[in-house]
């Protein structure tokens, strides 16, 4: 049945309201509140008799210690979509910290400290791209490097307790390899649906706001829901095994229809959403391409589809974004298409429906 619309929303998109966002919430809070450690360690650091010296070489740790105020408290004030770290952040971190080790009269501190970038390292691992990840590596093996260069050409440690000290530094910052395929695994098992491969419900939120928030105001996203006609008696009559089959089928399809990168999830038993960038004037033609793309006669299971659709304008999202209440419009929006999908339903299924309004 339809969602009831006086409910509180806790199903669908805000059904993760206090799960999935809340926690990126606290994971860009944290991020927030790393950034000026750093620079107290660094503040720590200047005081010291190991730190930097010279004028040149403490105002370039000044400037570094200054910056991580105004970026800590772009993190505190960013939106929810934390689930991604800018490329130029993981650049301002590895450059910020090697900048201001590179200036320390004491080479053995600047080594020790040196595994400062083993926290950048596993931020990155959990929230970007492997891409990025391979920068960090490359970047900080790099500055390791020429870290124990430095501290051999200061010549305050035997050879041996040097080559310990940089082989100790070089594992650390490089463990967070050993364990990213492991961690990307979980979340892969965390954001998709084990049967079809789709994302799941918090999949969807996640993938949904990242999307939203790379958008222009501009433009508009599709929210589609699509809902399987008598999926029930397809079990009934070819059982469960044949049901998981046409499911699959059904999700191949609508990752094939609606292009690269899409963001198709399995949000019910024979139920699925799409997010999916789209003019207005383009909404009713993709949706019938969505619809066709699912019913073959040939298959020796067919099915038809039932889809509703409604649009979520960029310039609604960005401001219940900045009030607070980006999840409570998806939800709405969500209920919209859900009651469109119902239209196509009573109207006899395998058709497509755009909400119009009440």
């Amino acid at each position: 049945m339809p969602f009831d619309r006086d409910r509180p929303p806790h199903s669908r998109a805000n059904g993760l309201r206090t799960g999935s966002v809340r926690l990126e919430r606290r994971v860009a809070l944290g991020i927030a509140a790393f950034v000026p450690s750093f620079g107290l360690i660094g503040v720590i650091a200047m005081l010291s008799v190991d730190g930097p010296e010279g004028a040149i070489a403490k105002s370039a740790c000044l400037l570094v210690l200054i910056s991580t105020v105004p970026v800590g408290m772009w993190w505190f004030r960013r939106s929810a979509d934390s689930s991604h770290m800018p490329g130029w952040f993981v650049v301002y971190a590895d450059v910020g910290v090697a900048a201001m080790l590179l200036t320390f009269a004491g080479r053995d501190l600047a080594l020790n400290g040196a595994i400062l970038f083993t926290v950048i390292g596993i931020y990155i691992v959990y929230f970007s791209r492997r891409r990025v990840l391979e920068f960090h590596i490359l970047f900080v093996n790099a500055v390791v490097v020429v870290l124990a260069a430095l501290l051999f050409a200061a010549d305050t440690h035997d050879p041996a307790s040097t080559v310990t000290r940089t082989l100790a530094t070089l594992l650390v910052v490089n463990s967070v390899l050993a364990f990213r395929a492991v961690i990307q695994r979980q979340l892969d098992l965390a954001n998709t649906d084990s049967l079809t491969g789709l994302l799941n419900r918090r999949g969807l939120e996640l993938r949904l706001h990242r999307m939203m928030n790379s958008l222009d105001a501009e433009r508009s996203v599709a929210l589609m829901v699509l809902d399987l006609d008598q999926f029930k008696r397809v079990n009934d009559t070819y059982g469960h095994a044949v049901g998981d089959r046409v499911l699959r089928r059904t999700a191949r399809r609508l990752t094939a229809v609606t292009g690269a990168r899409p963001c198709v999830a399995r949000t019910g038993g024979e139920e699925f959403t799409i997010a999916l960038p789209v003019d207005h004037a383009a909404v009713h033609r993709v949706a019938h391409e969505i619809l066709e793309s699912i019913h073959d006669p040939a298959d020796d299971v067919p099915v038809t589809v039932s889809v509703g659709v409604a649009l979520l304008d960029g310039s609604r999202w960005f401001d219940a974004a900045e009030s607070g209440g980006a999840a409570g419009l998806v939800h709405n929006v969500l209920l919209d298409a859900d009651t469109a999908m119902y239209e196509s339903k009573h109207a006899g299924g395998n058709r497509a429906t755009v909400y119009a309004g009440e």
